[in-house]
This record gives structure tokens, sequence and C-alpha cells, in this order.
């Protein structure tokens, strides 16, 4: 059995052609959809990236317990599993490794992905990391948006001109030539992840100039987080470099699917793709994440799977399906036991034969509101105050790029409060949530906070522009997320934030 797992950042389902977009040319992931099954219901689980790739591994919501963080020394995680050998069992041990650009890995707050692999590679150059030593900057080009005042992110740009350069298409050369290597090998898991289509959206020239794109002002691919405050002209030039950063992280996956039909690894190796969550492009005023509601564009996501053999390719599947289930999903296909406490399930009655695996699942961000959808309906249940007492729990005190704050910790108690830690005491942190960005909705008279809960019917308004009222229904979502939480065994609190 062989697998390989190709996660990309910020991928929004609807610039996939496989998902119907009429104008993003993504001819090579509509090459893997023929080959594969394509999930129409697939949600996230735990936002922003780290929570979503604690999900990946472990198969469990992150973000009931603490927000950004690492890999935790209790949690079963996927490929030390994978290298896990029954005594019955002859065949060796799962070969896993890692080819990745996502810098947060290998800053503080990332720690024990890369570790957990067999081996691992980096290619470095995303975003801010900070891989470019300068003492004296040179002349920085003029930029607005999150670009100005960013000059490590301006030296990447510098180091990466060319195509072939870039760290994205670098990870893909360094995944076609660990295929070469291990031609004829069996027994491995491939995880291939890269960074874009992730902010900022910077491409070389020639990808854009397919979108027509006419910008003519200084560098802009990275809005600031939050209210969309550029003129129509900035947000369809926002939108033409995302689009464009699709478009080229398309093409050298082609490359991949080209070594994959060289070596006809499409016969025993199911290979995954898929994101951690969406993006904002202006859509309800919003520029990128973490601000504001979790739209279905942040949270309705693209899952493609190839079963070996290409059994039941160009097929759709419509039934619910999230993030923790792909854990378990790459355990059952490799014959590995699952864990005792597992969020998600397998995948592979879903896949293989239409069976539903979820009634209904929830979503969200650390200390933030809580989301529920059945597949028909999808509602945000948001804290009761605008800034929610709530506790993290971890025994890796770190958070984003550094260590939980002094005066947090200093403010902690430890023990054991979890149910899945094996035993293992943990820290838990008094810390203050926050609710989604405000708008004219959630705002009283007299500008105090208002919890205004939406409920949406997202197969007649998929855009989310037209919330319901109807207290039935939303008696019946809060009764589910009551029923989730019981079910997951989600730390004391949750029901009282969110005032249930």
């Amino acid at each position: 059995m062989k697998a390989i797992f190709v996660i990309l950042d910020t991928l929004r389902y609807d610039y996939l052609e496989p998902y119907g977009s009429d104008w993003v040319k993504t001819p090579n992931i509509a090459r893997l959809a023929e080959r594969s099954v394509v999930c129409d219901n697939h949600w996230v689980g735990s936002l922003p990236c780290m929570p979503a790739r604690r999900e990946f591994m472990t198969g469990r919501h992150n973000f009931l317990e603490r927000g950004w963080g690492p890999l935790e020394p209790f949690d079963d995680v996927l490929p030390h599993l994978l290298r896990q050998v029954q005594p019955e069992e002859a065949r060796k041990p799962v070969f896993s490794h890692l080819i990745t650009d996502h810098y947060h890995y290998f800053y503080l707050g990332g720690e024990g992905h890369n570790n957990s692999f067999t081996t691992w590679h980096y290619e470095r150059g995303q975003e801010n990391d900070f891989w470019i030593s300068r003492v004296d900057l040179p002349a920085l080009p003029e930029a607005i948006g999150n670009n100005k005042n960013r000059p490590q992110n301006a030296l990447n740009r510098l180091a990466q001109r060319t195509e072939e350069e870039f760290s994205g298409p670098r990870c893909v050369q360094q995944a076609i030539r660990w295929l070469d290597d291990n031609r004829g090998s069996d027994n491995w898991f491939l995880q291939l992840e890269l960074f874009d289509p992730h902010e900022p959206f910077y491409v070389v020239q020639k990808y854009l100039d397919m979108y027509g794109d006419d910008w003519d002002g200084p560098i802009y691919d990275w809005p600031e987080y939050g209210v969309v405050k550029d003129d129509p002209k900035a947000i369809a030039h926002i939108r033409k470099c995302y689009a464009a950063l699709v478009t080229m992280t398309d093409h050298w996956l082609g490359k991949l699917w080209d070594k994959l039909d060289e070596q006809n690894l499409w016969q025993d190796t199911l290979v995954v793709l898929t994101t951690d969550h969406g993006t904002m492009l202006g859509e309800h005023q919003y520029w990128m994440k973490n601000m504001m509601p979790v739209y279905n564009e942040i949270a309705r996501i693209p899952l493609i799977v190839h079963l070996p053999g290409s059994h039941r390719a160009g097929t759709r599947v419509s039934v619910l399906t999230q993030s923790t289930d792909l854990m378990p999903t790459f355990l059952d296909y490799f014959g590995a036991p699952a864990p005792p406490h597992l969020h998600g399930t397998s995948l592979r009655p879903a896949l293989e034969a239409d069976q539903p695996v979820h009634d209904s699942i929830i979503y969200g961000y650390f200390g933030m509101a809580l989301n529920v959808t059945d597949g028909h309906y999808t509602y945000f249940r948001n804290p009761v105050e605008e800034e929610p007492l709530v506790h993290a729990y971890t025994a890796m005190p770190t958070a984003f790029h550094g260590f939980m704050p002094r005066e947090q910790l200093a403010a902690a108690e430890m023990g054991r409060f979890l149910c899945h830690t094996y035993n293992i005491p943990v820290y838990k942190v008094p810390m203050k949530g926050k609710a989604p960005h405000r708008h004219a909705a959630n705002t009283g008279p007299d500008g105090e906070y208002v919890a205004v809960h939406e409920l949406f019917d997202i197969v007649a308004d998929p855009r989310q522009e037209h919330p319901l009222t109807d207290p039935d229904l939303e008696r019946r979502f809060c009764d589910l997320i009551r029923a989730h939480l019981e079910r997951v065994k989600a730390p004391e609190g949750h029901r009282e934030r969110l005032g249930l």
C-alpha cells in the first residue's frame, strides 16, 4: 500500500474546475478528479493553519481545547501509528516522508509534526520565513496592504524571481525526486504540503497575464485581514492574483501526476488532495480569515480522493465529510489500528459506497463561535459575551511563533482535566475568547455587544446572504451542538460561554 497526501493551504473549492469554476484554470486538479472520488460536502474542523494540521495528524478537534499550537505529547499521531507493526503482521512498518514549505512547522507553536515522520524535507521562502539574513536592508519596492511593513517578505520575493525558484515548485520537484529514489518500494506514506495558494498571492507574471490583470499600482497581493476598504479595481486585482497562484500551483501538481503516470503508481496508490481552509476574497466585505464569521468561503473545502486502481473514478459523493476524518481514513486503508480517542471516522464507506458517516459536524476557532452544519443548513452560535473567559488545555504552552505569555501561564492550574491524555497532566490556562467581528446585527443601540446567532439555508442560499428566522430550527441546532460537545467529551465551559 502507498499513499500521497497533498495539502494546499488556503484553497477555495469554488476556484477549482472540478467544483464548477468557469474562469480559474486548474486542468491538473481536474485531471486528478477524473481519476478520483470528488467530495462535494467536505468541511473544515479547527481553524486556522496549525489547528487544522493537528486535526490531520490526530483525527481530533483542536478548537475545543486550545488555539494555535503544536502536537501534544499525548496525541496519537498518524505517522507514528503507521510505523507500529502488530506482532501477527509480517509486513514492515509504513515509511513516512514529509516535503513542505509550510514554515509554521519550524517555528515555536508548530513543534512535533515534522519529527513524527520517518524523514522530512523543508524548502524555505514563504511569507515571513526568516531565512534571508540582511543586517542592512536593500532598497525595497513600494508596497501596500500587508506587504507594506514586512521587509522579510520583500526579501523572500527578491530571492524567488523565476518560477523554478519558488518554494512550492521546489517542493514538487523534491517529491518527484523522492518517487524516483524510492521507485519499486512499497508501504510508504508521502505528505506533500505546499503553503501556496496562501497569501501573499505572489506569482510570476505569466500567470497574472492569463487573467488579464492590469494593476499598475504598488505591490499589492496581501490584503489586511478584516473589513474590505479597497475600490473594485483593487478587489479584482487581488482575486486575479489568487487565481493566478492557484493556476501556478496546479501547473506544478501536473508534473507530479506525470510522474505517477510514468511509474504506473495510480494502480496501487491512494492519492488525497485537500486544504486546511478557504479564505474571504471580498465576499461579505471581508478579506482573509480569523476575524469574521466562518462563512462557506472559509469552511467548505475541496476533498478529492483517488482510490487505488482508479476505483470509482469520476464519482461524486455528497455525504458530509470533515478534516478530522482523513487520519482514520489513512489508517483504515493501511490496515493500521485506530486509536481510542478519535473524533473523526474513516471515509471508506463514503468513498466506496456513498454511505453517510455523519449526520452533522461542528467546526470553528478556539474561543469564538461554535458552528454546526448538517449539509443543508449552517448555524453560527456566538459567545454570549464579546470576550468570554475560556481555558486552553495544553502540555505544550507555545502559541503563534512563541510561548504563551508568562502572565497567562502564571495564572494557570495544572492537573488531569482531560480524559484522553493517557494520565498526562496539562496546563489549564485562562484567556480571553472573542466574538467574530461585529457588524450591525450584533451591535446594540448603545454600541454594546449583542450575541446574534445566524442560521442559513446553504442549499437555497450558498453564499449565506439571507439569514433565516426559524426558532424551531435554531433549537434543533442548539441541541446538535450540545450532543456534539457531549460526544467528543469537550472540556467544561463551552455550553456556558455559548448560552446553552
